[in-house]
C-alpha cells in the first residue's frame, strides 16, 4: 500500500513519452503529487530552471543525452544538486547510467507497479530531506558540509584559498526593502556564487554559513579572480534590487538600532580570502580566527572588495 497523503502535494515533474504505463503511474500518483508530464527537453529544462519541482522522474531510453545534460548542464552548474531525480530504466541494465549514479537518487524499471512507484518517490523524497544540511533558503550546503570540506583542505598538498562572503549594509536594506526582497537579494548572490565559481573550475566549493554569510572554495591561484568576477557581477544586478531614487543617489535612509533616521550605503559585498596550504593551520578553527581578522581589513574598505591575508 502506498503511504498516506499529505495534505500539500509534492510537486514532480515527469519527463516521458506516450506510453500505457505511464498513464497508469500518472492516474494513481495524481492522488498524492502534482505532477506534470514534460515531452520535450527543452520546455523540460526550463521549467526545472524557472520553477523547480520537490522531484523529477525521467526516462533515461527517450533520450540518454537528455540525462547527461540534466546533470551537468543544469542540476550542477545552477546549484539544483540537491533536487532528486529518478532515472526509469526498460530493464536493470544500470551500465548505461552507471557514470551518473552519483547524482541520481533511484531507478525505477519500467515494470515497477503504481504503489512501488509512489512508495519509492515518497521515500526518496523524505531521505533528500533527512540527510540534508542544505539552507532553505539557497539550496546551498550548510555548515556541517562547509566543516568536511575546511577538513579536507588542512591535508591537501595544493594550495587552495578560503573565501569569506558576506553583504555589507544588509540588514539595513532589510528593514527598508522587507524580509522577501532581502531573501530575493540572498539567493541572487548564491546564484552569483555558484555560477562564477563552476566557471572558474571544477574543483570549487560554496557553501551557507546562514543569513548573508557565504563561502567559498577555489584553487589559490583562482581565488582573486573569482572575487573579482563575483562583485562585478554582483555590482550588475544591484540597480535591480533598488527603487529609482536610493539607486541614484547612492545611499538609502532608514532607522539605525537606535531609531535614528540615518545614511547608509548601498549594499555592497565583502570578500575575506585566507590562503590555506598543508601545515599552515593544525584545525580549522585557526582558519576561522584568522578569517575574522582579514574581515574586519576587508569591510573597512569602501564598496565591494576583497582582500587577502599574505601572512605565512
Amino acid at each position: 500500500m502506498p503511504v498516506k497523503k499529505t495534505a500539500k502535494k509534492k510537486i514532480i515533474y515527469a519527463y516521458w513519452g506516450s506510453n500505457q504505463i505511464f498513464s497508469l503511474w500518472k492516474d494513481q500518483m495524481s492522488s498524492y503529487f502534482r505532477i506534470k508530464v514534460f515531452t520535450k527537453l527543452e520546455t523540460f529544462f526550463d521549467a526545472i530552471l524557472f520553477t523547480p519541482p520537490d522531484l523529477i522522474l525521467y526516462h533515461y531510453e527517450r533520450s540518454p543525452q537528455g540525462l547527461e545534460m540534466l546533470i551537468n548542464d543544469i542540476k550542477i552548474y545552477f546549484n539544483l544538486v540537491r533536487l532528486p531525480l529518478i532515472v526509469i530504466l526498460r530493464d536493470l541494465n544500470v551500465d548505461s547510467v552507471r557514470r551518473y549514479l552519483q547524482a541520481i537518487d533511484d531507478i525505477l524499471l519500467l515494470d515497477s507497479s503504481p504503489e512501488e512507484t509512489i512508495l519509492r518517490i515518497e521515500l526518496c523524497l523524505m531521505r533528500i530531506e533527512r540527510i540534508s544540511d542544505n539552507n532553505p533558503l539557497t539550496g546551498l550546503p550548510g555548515n556541517v558540509s562547509i566543516e568536511k570540506n575546511l577538513l579536507r583542505l588542512l591535508d591537501s598538498k595544493k594550495p587552495f584559498g578560503i573565501a569569506y562572503v558576506d553583504l555589507d549594509n544588509f540588514k539595513a536594506y532589510n528593514d527598508l526593502y522587507g524580509f522577501a526582497k532581502g531573501d530575493e537579494l540572498i539567493k541572487n548572490v548564491a546564484r552569483i556564487l555558484t555560477t562564477v565559481v563552476n566557471k572558474f573550475t571544477k574543483e570549487g566549493f560554496v557553501g551557507h554559513i546562514g543569513g548573508d554569510d557565504f563561502v567559498f572554495i577555489a584553487p589559490m591561484e583562482l581565488v582573486e579572480k573569482i572575487s573579482q568576477e563575483i562583485i562585478n557581477n554582483f555590482t550588475l544586478i544591484l540597480p535591480s534590487f533598488l527603487n529609482k531614487e536610493d539607486s541614484e543617489r547612492g545611499y538609502f535612509v532608514t532607522k539605525d538600532r537606535l531609531g535614528r533616521l540615518t545614511e547608509f550605503p548601498l549594499p555592497s559585498i565583502s570578500i575575506a580570502i585566507v590562503p590555506v596550504v598543508k601545515g599552515k593551520f593544525k584545525h580549522i578553527g585557526e582558519i576561522a580566527e584568522r578569517a575574522s581578522q582579514v574581515k574586519k581589513v576587508v569591510k573597512s574598505m569602501i564598496g565591494s572588495a576583497y582582500f587577502t591575508d599574505r601572512r605565512t
